[in-house]
């Protein structure tokens, strides 16, 4: 009777770890242009790397970069291709802070939406300036919501591990 209890619980934990993954929403791995990074130009395209693989169903894919004054400057569709979404730029002389929109869906069929900043800031030649490109290092929060989930699982693995002993324990008393 109490390895059958054991077995049962041990089956309904291993249930329940295998479709926390299956849950998960995908999040971005990359982008380039990077998160709050300062490039020199505007790029010719900009594209985001998902965690997961994206489908394209008509138009529920889309990335709009919007200048300080709220110009568009995206031009044509955007392209899915895998796991990446990406959108041509229009060639323009333009400066200072870039909003990046974007949404995405899935494989999964979950719409991700969001955006972020990047700054294009022509280099200056000097060597104040030359010191303190070298010394800046931009990061993106992606890694960051990766490791959350990694986390949160182990935590159930080691709880659920814990929980079984302490029941086989006082059940073998």
């Amino acid at each position: 009777m109490k390895i059958s209890k054991f077995l049962f619980i041990s089956g309904v934990l291993a249930l329940s770890l295998v479709t926390l993954p299956a849950s998960a929403h995908t999040v971005i791995a990359s982008a380039d242009p990077a998160e709050n990074s300062t490039v020199d130009i505007l790029p010719s395209e900009i594209s985001i790397t998902f965690a997961e693989e994206l489908i394209s169903i008509g138009d529920s894919n889309s990335i709009s970069a919007i200048d300080e004054t709220g110009n568009e400057l995206t031009t044509g569709k955007p392209e899915v291709s895998g796991a990446v979404l990406s959108i041509k730029l229009d060639k323009s002389e333009v400066t200072g802070l870039i909003k990046v929109i974007y949404r995405a869906v899935a494989a999964d069929g979950h719409v991700i939406n969001g955006d972020y900043q990047f700054t294009v800031s022509p280099i200056i030649f000097s060597e104040t300036a030359t010191r303190t490109t070298e010394g800046s290092v931009s990061s993106t929060g992606s890694n960051n919501k990766i490791s959350i989930y990694l986390i949160i699982s182990a935590t159930l693995v080691v709880g659920g591990g814990l929980l079984l002993f302490f029941i086989w324990k006082r059940q073998s008393k």
